[in-house]
C-alpha cells in the first residue's frame, strides 16, 4: 500500500507540474498574439473609437443641416413661383423695321 501511494503521490506532482507549465505557456502564447495583433493594427493606420465618433457627430449634424437647407430651398422657390404668376407680364417692345436710309453719292 505505501508502494502505491508514493507512486500516486509522484504521478501527482508531475501532472500538477504539467498542468502549471501547460498553464505558463497559454499565458505566454496569448501575450505573444496579442502583440502580433497590435503590431499589424498599428500598421494599418486605423482611426481611434474617439476620432470616429467626433466625424459621426459632425457627418450627423452635416445631413441635418441639408435637410434643413433644402426645405428652405423648396420653400423659396414656390415663393419665387407664387410671385412669378401674380407678377404681370411686361410687353414684348417692338423693333422698329424702319430701313436705313441709303446715301447716294
Amino acid at each position: 500500500m505505501q508502494i502505491n501511494n508514493r507512486i500516486l503521490d509522484d504521478l501527482t506532482r508531475v501532472t500538477n507540474s504539467a498542468l502549471g507549465t501547460m498553464t505558463g505557456m497559454k499565458g505566454e502564447i496569448d501575450a505573444l498574439v496579442r502583440q502580433q495583433f497590435e503590431r499589424i493594427l498599428a500598421g494599418m493606420d486605423l482611426v481611434s473609437r474617439e476620432e470616429f465618433d467626433v466625424v459621426h457627430d459632425v457627418a450627423i449634424r452635416a445631413a441635418e443641416r441639408i435637410d434643413a437647407l433644402e426645405a428652405k430651398i423648396t420653400e423659396l422657390e414656390g415663393r419665387l413661383a407664387v410671385a412669378d404668376k401674380a407678377a404681370p407680364k411686361p410687353a414684348a417692345k417692338r423693333a422698329s423695321a424702319k430701313p436705313a436710309a441709303k446715301k447716294d453719292a
